[in-house]
């Protein structure tokens, strides 16, 4: 199978400078910058094996989760070509939802 291209939604972008706003805030940059810049890369393997992650079709259909570092929640879904993260969600953050 040919791999998908993974693209950001722009709500997921803004959920990941957030992130490192967050941690540069509570830790330091460079902290901050390791950790979302891995995040970016746990995303990346979607590309190969997009299905590995948990359905989620109870919250929106065809809405899949995979964790990263069990503290981190990265939201997508797949599409014919491409795999679109939706939204980060970090254990530590306040949501509005």
């Amino acid at each position: 199978m040919k791999p998908r291209t993974v693209v950001w939604h722009p709500r997921a972008r803004a959920d990941l400078i957030a992130l490192y706003d967050w941690i540069a805030e509570r830790a330091d940059p460079d902290t901050a910058l390791e950790y979302t810049t891995q995040i970016e890369t746990h995303a990346a393997k979607l590309a190969d094996f997009s299905e590995r992650g948990t359905p989620r079709d109870d919250l929106v259909p065809g809405l899949r989760t995979i964790p990263y570092r069990r503290r981190t929640v990265i939201a997508y879904r797949v599409l014919s070509d491409e795999v679109e993260i939706l939204r980060l969600v970090h254990a530590g953050q306040d949501w509005d939802g």
